[in-house]
């Protein structure tokens, strides 16, 4: 099972761009006249150039943060568990045993889309919202885990045939 690396990498670095601009933006909004933000905002103004290079280096900077998040990703199936992990300096990792499972769900944003991806939500017993997102596999890999993970017992055509 392999993730789409440019998938991956583009979806976390237009999400940390957007959380970013929208932070800046409520600071600006919200930062007295003369303060320090009003000032950068200022200088922007009258130096395009040094802006443009700022914000080309901060967009270069979140692609490879996000190109480098994205070789951490880690997925190993067993025949009782699922773990899944990401990242090194924050680390994600999760466990869901495979018995538990209940419910998955693909789904295929734009992005992910032209590049071939999708994401899977697995769900499990008790709870009542995703318990493990597995990020940007490539769409056949997604497909082909999602009828391997699928809930034993649970399908509708076995339903059907006991009734």
């Amino acid at each position: 099972m392999t993730f789409n690396r440019a998938a991956f990498t583009t979806n976390t670095a237009i999400g940390w761009l957007l959380k970013a601009s929208l932070l800046v933006l409520g600071v600006a909004l919200l930062a007295p006249p003369e303060s320090l933000v009003r000032v950068g905002f200022a200088w922007m103004k009258q130096n395009p150039a040094g802006a443009s290079a700022l914000l080309t280096t901060v967009v270069l900077a979140t692609l490879l943060a996000a190109y480098y998040r994205s070789k951490t990703l880690r997925v190993n199936i067993s025949d009782l568990v699922i773990d899944f992990e990401v990242g090194t300096l924050v680390r994600k990792r999760q466990r869901i045993k495979l018995a538990d499972i209940r419910n998955i769900k693909s789904h295929a944003n734009l992005i992910e889309q032209k590049l071939s991806a999708a994401t899977l939500k697995l769900e499990t017993v008790g709870t009542g919202g995703v318990d493990m997102t597995l990020p940007q596999l490539n769409a056949e890999d997604a497909e082909e885990l999602r009828q391997r993970l699928s809930p034993r017992g649970n399908d509708d055509e076995d339903l059907i045939q006991a009734a």
